[in-house]
Order: structure tokens, then C-alpha cells, then sequence
């Protein structure tokens, strides 16, 4: 029996050795950091916006066009689920064929995170299609700052991510215009930073999408009218949870719902009125999120179709039943938008 205690008694020795090296490691490469250029753009809220201003991607007359989105990718802790994640990515690469990959966020985390957006550019880069990110509350909490994260997505070749003006808060608010043969615009697509947390007088908690945001949102809705557009953030927005509380209580249309929500929605604590500007404008036609790992839901709410990115790999918590991605098409003669969650099978 002493034996035994005593070889238990090591191993959380051990352990806890270890997690107070890490939470040193933590501390210190906090307080040294490493930190990048910021944007050299600035917003000038009193020209218009235009769409020849934006990154194209072209749509080839009579095809459909399909956007593979990737959400919470998260490799940072184990190599053998980074490996698991990026095998998951290729084989549905090659399974879909997308004209456009796309990811909501949280693409890496915990210490090495903002480091580790190296091998996910790497990754994106192999597949010689054009990627674009947002980043997530992850993406940057661990040595790298945001701005840093933001210059490496920004410099990598088929990457269409864009640091965004340096006069609004966050890093990758910007547009990606798709446009056919003609060079008309079939849809636009609208990124913005839903930021990672804040001090609330109750406490930390997640971050919200914030009034100068709103506002340059604003400002390109006005430089485009009469285009439809998608949004992509990270962080649920707080309709999210009344979408999922209608779905519980079978409010929704069964029809045209679909998906689960196992978890509770980590939407910020504060409501800041970025689903009521788009209503206000009404070109808005789907919102895509990542950030809750186990919901998966998507459903029309008030004219606008709310989605949650399907995980994918297996790093933080995951359920092994919702795991892959999200391909979104946009057909061909209609600008029908066809969402639908594509599962991983091992």
C-alpha cells in the first residue's frame, strides 16, 4: 500500500509541476508577447464605399459556386488531433471541391495560439484555392497578438483576408466581392471581428461587436445597395439564443430548420444592435458563426438564415457525431443560397 501511495503521490507531483511551469510559461510570454504590424488602412467614413475596392472572386458563367467554411479548427495542445484536424480538412477538400474555403475562427488556441496560425496557413495554402479567416477569441490569447495573427493570414498568397482599417475595432473587418464572367456581383461577403472578451462590471466575458463596427457595416450596406451579402463572425450574436430557445419549444419551421443545439450559446452578455442594423438594411441574407463546439443549428429567423459552422477536429471539446464542415452554394442563374453541414465520416 505505501508503495502504491507513494507512486501516486508522484505523479501528481508530477502533474502538478507541470501545470505550474505551464502557467509560468503563460504568464511571462504574456508580458513579452510578440507583437505585429497593424493595419495601414483607414476608414473614411465620408467617401462611399465601392465594391471595386474589394478582393473578387470570379464565378464561372452557368456553375454553381461553393464556400467550404471550417470552424473551430483549434490545433494548440495535442499533435495527434492537429494531425486528426488537418487530414479531416483535406479529405473534405477533396470531397467538395469548393471555389472558396472559408473559416469562422478559433482556428488555433491556448499558449502557442497566435504561433500556431503558421502551419494552419501552410494547411489553406496546399489546397492552391482561394481562403479566407475571421479570427476568433482564441486566435490570439496565447504569445502572438491579434495584429500579428492578422499579418500572417494577410501575406499568405491565395489568402483574400485583409487586416481591415486600423481606425475600428478589431483585426479582419472587410469585404470579398463574388462577382460572374461579367464582372457583375452575384454576392458579397462581409467578415468582421466579433473580438475575443471584455470587463463587464459583473465580470469577464465574451466580447460583442462593437458601435464603429456597426457603423462601417453600415457604410458598406449603403455602397451596395441592391447586393446580397453573407456575414461572417465568430461569436454568436445574442439572437442566436432566441433562435435556439424557439427551437426548443418548436417555434421554428421544421422544415427548414436544421441542426441541433446541445450547449448553451456563448453570445456576449451585452447586446449591441448589429442584428437590428441588419434588418434595417435588409441585403443581409445569412449570418455564419463558429464558437459553440456542440451547436450546430441553422434556421430562418426574421428573413435571415442564422448558422452555426460545423466543427471541425477534435481539439477542445467536440462531440464525435458533429464533427466536419459547412458547404454553402450559390446557384447557378437564381443566387439561391443552399447551406447544409457536411459530416466527417472516419
Amino acid at each position: 500500500m505505501k508503495r502504491a501511495f507513494k507512486i501516486i503521490l508522484k505523479v501528481l507531483i508530477t502533474i502538478l509541476i507541470v501545470i505550474v511551469l505551464l502557467a509560468g510559461v503563460y504568464l511571462i510570454t504574456q508580458a513579452i508577447g510578440i507583437k505585429g504590424e497593424p493595419s495601414k488602412e483607414s476608414w473614411d467614413k465620408a467617401t462611399q464605399f465601392d465594391l471595386k475596392d474589394a478582393n473578387h472572386l470570379v464565378k464561372k458563367d452557368g456553375e454553381d459556386f461553393s464556400i467550404l467554411l471550417f470552424s473551430d479548427i483549434q490545433i494548440g495542445v495535442s499533435v495527434s488531433k492537429a494531425t486528426q484536424a488537418f487530414k479531416m480538412m483535406d479529405d473534405l477538400v477533396d470531397q467538395t471541391n469548393p471555389d472558396f474555403i472559408m473559416t469562422a475562427g478559433d482556428n488555433t488556441y491556448f499558449i502557442l495560439s497566435g504561433i500556431l496560425s503558421r502551419p494552419i496557413v501552410n494547411r489553406m495554402e496546399s489546397y492552391g484555392i482561394p481562403w479566407a479567416t475571421v479570427l476568433g477569441n482564441h486566435d490570439s490569447e496565447g504569445i502572438a497578438d491579434r495584429n500579428w495573427v492578422g499579418n500572417q493570414y494577410e501575406a499568405a498568397e491565395h489568402s483574400l483576408f485583409e487586416m481591415g482599417p486600423e481606425n475600428i475595432y478589431g483585426v479582419g473587418n472587410y469585404v470579398v466581392d463574388i462577382v460572374d464572367e461579367s464582372g457583375k456581383t452575384v454576392y458579397a461577403m462581409v467578415m468582421m471581428d466579433s473580438n475575443a472578451e471584455r470587463e463587464y462590471e459583473d465580470g469577464k466575458d465574451y466580447d460583442y461587436i462593437h458601435s464603429d463596427q456597426i457603423q462601417w457595416y453600415e457604410w458598406v450596406m449603403k455602397g451596395m445597395e441592391d447586393v446580397p451579402s453573407i456575414l461572417f463572425f465568430h461569436i454568436p450574436l445574442p439572437e442566436y439564443k432566441e433562435v435556439k430557445t424557439m427551437w426548443e419549444s418548436g417555434e421554428l419551421d421544421a422544415v427548414t430548420t436544421f441542426g441541433e443545439a446541445r450547449e448553451e450559446v456563448c453570445s456576449p452578455p451585452e447586446n449591441t444592435g448589429m442584428f437590428d442594423k441588419v434588418l434595417e438594411y435588409g441585403s443581409t441574407t445569412h449570418i455564419f458563426v463558429g464558437h459553440d463546439h456542440i451547436n450546430n443549428l441553422s434556421a430562418e429567423y426574421k428573413g435571415v438564415r442564422l448558422t452555426y459552422g460545423l466543427k471541425t477536429g477534435l481539439t477542445c471539446y467536440a462531440d464525435d457525431d458533429m464533427q466536419g464542415a459547412t458547404l454553402i452554394t450559390i446557384k447557378d442563374g437564381t443566387n439561391e443560397v443552399i447551406v447544409e453541414h457536411i459530416d466527417y465520416e472516419k
